[in-house]
């Protein structure tokens, strides 16, 4: 692990990755039910969750620690787990919480490492295992942890320039590199790439992703597909910003390693922070534009990629009102097996509250979920 090794990170990460080890936490992700509650993850100002049940306006809190020291715009949730990492900039942290007991371990990465998303991955012989990409040295690390709380760890290494993103399929690791300076300036380098390490060894497979651009990517898995997506490129050294390239998601057959197509956001769009509903559909949230950073959603059915819901006149994102009939904007959202699509509201102060729609973009509920919240899970 180039000047840290990994044996270092030994006694603090057993002793937390206990939670992670109990129940079927690491396996592939339960079958959809009607949510028994939202998870939010306030991202600044009071960094945290804050757990909404599925009815009444009564939340709880588990707090993350100091704002300084925490800057993860999104998290990992898996059972009763949730994961989320902070950057080199707020100090090379893992955070692992039990929604359920409340529990909150804080886990030192090596120094600037620059950690980007956690994941919860399928572990083996009943071993919880955790991947985190390492943007900064190119590898990932992975911690497998029995039940007693016993860990080993493995660094897979020589992962592109940047890798943002870590999941399975089959026996296999796949990794998603960004291809930008992320130790430095996070510029995007060109094309985004996909990286397959397989489980016995020998030679990766590496596929170029040509519709990706910029230096954040994320995936999203379902059945034998994979649905990478990235926010695209922008210059926002002065103003006006300028959009290098648009966000988009390109899909690849993983059976194959081959790529199957990409849609790209709309024209002049900026970002596509993408999350499997429980129906079946994709979410993706992009800001509108470069100048008023409106944030948008928009639904797409899956495999084939195409808007769905209740849509905005002569355009893809959907169409959300309030109970006055203003329009309504969502940094986040995810929609339930009933087709209610729960999303984020950031307003003064960056008091947020969750809102949930009906499929036809009416209100039905409305509740104060926290402060400077930035994502959402269904549990």
């Amino acid at each position: 692990m180039h000047s840290h090794s990994p044996r270092r990170l030994l006694a603090p990460l057993s002793a937390v990755l206990v939670l992670s080890a109990c129940g079927s936490d690491g396996g592939t992700d339960p079958a959809p039910a009607v949510p028994r509650g939202i998870v939010v993850l306030d991202g600044f100002i009071q960094p945290g969750f804050t757990l909404v049940p599925d009815s009444g306006t009564s939340t709880q809190r588990i707090a993350l620690g100091a704002s300084t020291e925490f800057d993860a715009g999104g998290f990992e949730m898996r059972n009763d787990t949730a994961l989320a990492a902070s950057s080199r900039g707020a100090g090379d942290l893992l955070y692992i919480a039990d929604v359920v007991s409340g529990n909150v371990r804080r886990v030192q990465m090596p120094a600037r490492s620059n950690p980007a998303r956690a994941r919860l991955l399928r572990g083996t012989g009943g071993r919880a295992l955790i991947g985190v990409p390492l943007r900064d040295s190119a590898s990932v690390l992975l911690a497998s942890v029995s039940t007693t709380g016993q860990a080993t760890f493995e660094r897979i290494g020589n992962l592109g320039t940047c890798p943002v993103d870590v999941f399975q399929y089959g026996n296999d690791t796949w990794v998603v590199d960004a291809n930008a300076t992320c130790a430095t300036s996070y510029t995007s380098s060109g094309a985004m790439r996909l990286i397959r390490v397989p489980a016995g060894g020998g030679s990766r497979q590496v596929i170029t992703l040509d519709a990706l651009r910029g230096s954040d990517a994320s995936v999203v898995v379902s059945g034998d597909i994979a649905y990478v997506s990235a926010g695209g490129d922008a210059d926002f050294s002065s103003f006006p910003f300028t959009l290098r390239a648009g966000g988009a998601i390109t899909r690849v057959d993983l059976r194959t390693g081959t790529v199957l197509g990409s849609r790209a956001m709309p024209s002049g769009t900026y970002g596509a922070s993408a999350r499997l509903g429980l129906d079946g559909n994709l979410q993706v949230t992009l800001f509108e534009d470069l100048a008023s950073f409106r944030s948008r959603t928009i639904a797409l059915r899956l495999p084939e990629l195409t808007p769905v819901g209740q849509r905005a006149t002569g355009a893809d994102w959907l169409a959300l009102r309030d109970g006055a009939g203003a329009e309504v904007t969502c940094s986040a959202g995810q929609t339930d097996v009933l087709g209610r699509f729960h999303c984020l509201q950031n307003r003064a102060g960056s008091a947020t509250f969750l809102m949930v729609f009906a499929p036809d973009g009416s209100l039905v509920r409305e509740v104060a979920a926290g402060q400077g919240g930035v994502d959402l899970r269904l549990r």
